[in-house]
């Protein structure tokens, strides 16, 4: 199937609006390679949007992790921390610019979510941005979809059939205070009751009064 991921099911959907993605290229240096990472599978939109940067795309595909899909009872904090470093797979060193977490937090469960934002830790600096989907309230549902780019202010979006990961409903506040290094620099209650939140690396732990919508 080549590089571009596949499943039974999908059906692609109207664009999803965004106020916030813009926010992730504003004040980068686009004049220098940019580092993004994708936690979801590669798709074709995301690739030719980022074909117009000097940038290295690294696609993870966490949502199809066998230790994210298929969660062991009995592993503790610095397992799961490893197996995430290991899904990653990026290079030492590496500093990422910008990530795409898609709606991979409603996922996880909360001490997993701890042990994913440890993982991530050495690979994030002080001009990371990131960028993700929720729920606030799990009424609404949360949409069983793949994400990717569709251009500057909009994602593209697939509805997937099958079975849905089971979702866990985090808080604005809960999130904001397990994200750690990373700040909600700004939050959008969209019309269909999904959250997008637009995420800063804030570990000089700042105060941001537009945090909150």
């Amino acid at each position: 199937m080549g590089l571009f991921a596949q499943a039974d099911g999908q059906s692609a959907q109207a664009p999803l609006p965004s106020n916030l993605f813009p926010m992730l290229f504003e004040r980068l240096r686009l004049d220098k390679r940019l580092v993004v990472m994708d936690v979801g599978p590669a798709t074709r939109s995301t690739v030719a949007f980022f074909n117009h940067f000097k940038c290295r795309l690294n696609f993870v595909d966490l949502y199809s992790a066998d230790f994210v899909v298929n969660p062991l009872d009995e592993i503790n904090h610095e397992e799961l921390v490893a197996q995430f470093q290991t899904a990653f797979n990026l290079p030492a060193g590496s500093r990422i610019d910008i990530c795409l977490f898609w709606d991979f937090f409603t996922y996880l469960a909360a001490p997993v979510l701890k042990a994913f934002l440890e993982a991530l830790d050495p690979y994030i600096d002080r001009g990371t941005r990131g960028h993700a989907l929720g729920i606030l309230n799990a009424r609404n549902g949360l949409p069983f979809c793949q994400y990717g780019i569709h251009s500057m202010d909009k994602l593209h979006q697939t509805a997937m059939l099958g079975k849905q990961l089971p979702v866990h409903l985090h808080s604005q506040r809960d999130l904001n205070d397990m994200l750690g290094y990373f700040e909600i620099g700004k939050s959008r209650l969209m019309s269909d009751g999904r959250v997008e939140y637009f995420l800063l690396e804030n570990r000089d732990q700042k105060a941001n009064p537009n945090a909150y919508f």
